[in-house]
């Protein structure tokens, strides 16, 4: 289970993840949108459409004056024709000529009625019970529209009116006679289709919530669809990035990244590519110049040492060449000389031979090493030498081949230089700091009047390749001490 949620975590999955739920997110709020911009048209629409009842119904009056005018009035032929203009699901209005016939057409007409100016029932459609109050027909939002009809008002807005709940509808007409006088009111009410009243009720809701659920599965899919084909892509060239620096951090410069895009990620891998290629150029002038310096060291060691050496055993042979026929105990004694030197000489090469070799740190520790090479050098030299170690625990190999190669260095300048009979290296490790100190007896030189050697320098230089530092301690007559400092990380 958590490897299968571990995919997850992949930038792929995270990108289409991020389209499913942007994409999912936006076919909401446009559905929305349109939900609320129809609901809204319907709610304006509405009250619009009882407003247009006006112009349909106004044939009334002229119907209504014709009975309501006669003295008295003519109430039995006003709801006779109230009667036979209501047919079924549609209100027919006919005007006196017999011509024209006006049609409102609606679901259902719930009711319609004449009174008088005085508000009493004339004639009531459907229904018979003309002593019941008018205000016991209408609903209340109607009541101010009837008032203002009794005041001879025809302003549609004003005597016109819609139920909030149910979507009925009342219109009322004022119908006038020959001199303007008010002879009665026609009303009517009638169930409109629901409106912006019902959009929000829990049926609605509810009956919109599976063409909701659907528009989000339908999302949902397309964007995880193509956010899976997009963020692939991006994967697998960001993974292709991570090979290619992964063969630079073994060493091989020689992988590039293919990717010839102009985007972002293309830039980059351009740029990257010059780093390497860059990075292959520094390595191998860093190596060309290591070696220049190996070489360089070697022949000043070998020039120092074995040339002077093996130049005095010359001198010891030819002298002991020109004793042989007159002091044959002379020239046995320079040939003795010469061997010795000879054997110097073996010692010093096999020195330097093993200064050329840093398989003297494989399988051991510093420590380890620097005890062996420093028994080998004690032997060569005839001077003493003590290894001590406190603390002691394995140090990276980067680390330990430069201090190595300080501990040789500073052991041939002894044997050099100094006249030493005791050399004694300590190697501390404490918390953060490893130390190695190298401590010799011999004649000492002024620190501040002798410039510094090559030797000196090359200690330096490698020390300072793992942030290390180098301090040299020394008097006329009083030895010298060299003290390596390298910090360790946690």
């Amino acid at each position: 289970m958590k490897n299968f949620f571990s995919r997850f975590r992949t930038l792929q999955w995270k990108l289409t993840l991020s389209y499913t739920w942007v994409t999912t997110a936006v076919a909401a709020a446009v559905f929305l949108i349109i939900f609320l911009i129809a609901a809204s048209v319907i709610g304006l629409f509405i009250p619009d459409v009882a407003t247009a009842f006006q112009p349909v119904l106004r044939p009334v009056n002229a119907q209504i004056a014709e009975f309501l005018a006669q003295d008295p009035p003519n109430l039995d032929g006003l709801r006779a024709w109230l009667d036979s203009s209501q047919q079924g699901d549609e209100f027919q209005v006919e005007s006196s000529s017999g011509v024209g016939v006006s049609n409102v057409r609606f679901s259902d007409v719930l009711f319609a009625a004449v009174v008088d100016p005085a508000g009493n029932l004339l004639a009531l459609e459907p229904g018979d019970n003309l002593s019941q109050p008018v205000a016991a027909l209408l609903f209340e939002e109607a009541l101010p529209a009837y008032e203002q009809a009794l005041l001879g008002e025809s302003d549609p807005e004003l005597v016109t009116a819609v139920h909030p709940e149910t979507n009925d509808i009342f219109v009322a007409v004022p119908s006038f006679g020959a001199d303007q006088e008010l002879l009665g009111v026609f009303f009517l009410v009638m169930d409109l289709p629901s409106g912006n009243s019902d959009v929000f009720t829990a049926n609605t809701i509810l009956g919109i919530l599976p063409l909701l659920f659907i528009i989000f599965a339908l999302a949902g899919g397309v964007g995880t669809i193509f956010g899976f084909i997009a963020s692939r892509s991006f994967s697998r060239r960001l993974r292709q990035l991570g090979q290619t620096a992964e063969s630079w951090s073994q060493g091989d410069f020689s992988a590039y990244v293919q990717d010839e895009s102009g985007d972002e990620i293309g830039q980059l891998a351009r740029r990257l590519n010059q780093m390497a290629e860059q990075l292959q150029n520094l390595v191998q002038t860093r190596a060309e110049l290591a070696t220049l310096e190996e070489r360089n060291r070697l022949a000043r060691d070998l020039h120092d040492s074995v040339k002077q050496q093996v130049f005095a055993t010359a001198m010891q042979l030819g002298a002991a060449q020109t004793m042989l026929e007159s002091d044959l105990a002379t020239a046995k004694t320079h040939l003795q000389e010469a061997e010795q030197l000879a054997r110097q000489a073996q010692q010093e090469l096999t020195g330097l031979i093993q200064e050329l070799r840093p398989a003297a740190l494989e399988g051991k520790g510093l420590g380890e090493a620097l005890r062996g090479y420093a028994a080998d050098w004690s032997r060569r030299t005839s001077i003493a030498a003590d290894v001590k170690i406190s603390g002691e625990r394995p140090l990276p190999l980067q680390v330990e081949q430069p201090l190595f190669r300080v501990a040789q260095e500073a052991l041939a300048n002894v044997a050099r230089h100094s006249g030493a009979n005791r050399v004694t290296l300590h190697l501390a490790w404490q918390d953060d700091t490893f130390t190695m100190t190298i401590s010799d007896d011999g004649q000492g030189f002024d620190t501040e009047a002798t410039a510094y050697g090559l030797g000196l320098s090359s200690m330096q230089e490698r020390l300072a390749a793992v942030n290390g530092r180098l301090a040299t301690h020394s008097m006329p007559g009083q030895g010298t001490q060299l003290t390596a400092t390298v910090p360790l990380q946690s």
